[in-house]
């Protein structure tokens, strides 16, 4: 079977995403169920996703485009917050 190196590098990136945006909740100390509502996803979708995470299948629901998004954003939000505590910390 041939390998899809553009299917593959787009696997790694969601991945990688997903698990960014996991290392920046615990970083900042987030709740899992706090984590999923910033996502807007329901506890089937975020049980995809964590499947999907550690080498599950890609979910079909939100679209990936739509979840990048959405990881884009939630990271961002979570990074200020940590960047914001971390200052706060050394004040």
């Amino acid at each position: 079977m041939l390998r899809n190196l553009s299917w593959e590098s787009t696997d790694t990136l969601a991945r990688s995403q997903f698990r960014i945006y996991q290392e920046l909740g615990d970083a900042a100390q987030i709740a899992e169920e706090d984590r999923r509502e910033a996502l807007k996803l329901d506890q089937q979708e975020w049980s995809h996703w964590a499947e999907f995470l550690n080498e599950g299948p890609l979910p079909a629901t939100p679209s990936l485009p739509e979840m990048l998004v959405r990881l884009g954003q939630a990271s961002y939000r979570l990074a200020v917050l940590a960047d914001g505590q971390g200052a706060a910390a050394r004040a």
